[in-house]
């Protein structure tokens, strides 16, 4: 009896393991409405061009994006997935996240991207990163900051017209 015992006691470690790599997975799982997990769906629906995903992460008040796209009419929500849209989902992005840091609601996620619409410009990717406020399982608020020190990063956005502001925080 005390073989089957000892048997059955090492049949069992190897497979407890796993439960308990398991559970302390869970444990420190991003809630699914946290910075993280949002925006881990964000970058799902990019991948997947799936515009409405993108717009129900939107908050209705979330703050007004300075894209030069956006007309007066738009409403914020709209102006920020009208960014979105343009500049990463029809040019079919391809997000990689670098590296991640949440503070409360806020997530900076650097980034590099790469689309055709870089590659046409003589960029094979860009870089920087993604600064958003996230609460109740919504963007609060949105705004990619490019990484003008990086070449190919600078030269797509100057051959855009875009060229770094004196003074603006760089990631």
């Amino acid at each position: 009896m005390k073989r089957l015992r000892l048997h059955a006691g090492k049949a069992l470690r190897p497979m407890a393991a796993p439960a308990l790599l398991a559970a302390a997975a869970l444990a420190h799982a991003a809630p699914p409405d946290g910075p993280q997990a949002v925006f881990d769906r964000y970058v799902q629906a990019v991948h997947a061009a799936d515009m409405p995903a993108v717009r129900a992460l939107i908050a209705p008040d979330v703050e007004r994006s300075d894209y030069v796209g956006c007309t007066p009419e738009m409403d914020n929500p709209a102006c920020l997935a009208f960014y979105i849209e343009q500049t990463v989902v029809r040019p079919r992005a391809r997000i990689r996240v670098v590296s991640l840091d949440t503070r409360g609601d806020e997530l900076h996620a650097r980034l590099e991207v790469r689309s055709e619409l870089y590659r046409r410009a003589g960029a094979e990717r860009i870089v920087g990163v993604d600064a958003l406020r996230i609460a109740d399982g919504q963007i609060h608020a949105f705004r990619f900051i490019p990484d003008f020190n990086d070449e190919a990063t600078a030269s797509f956005f100057a051959s855009i017209g875009i060229r770094p502001q004196p003074g603006s925080k760089q990631p």
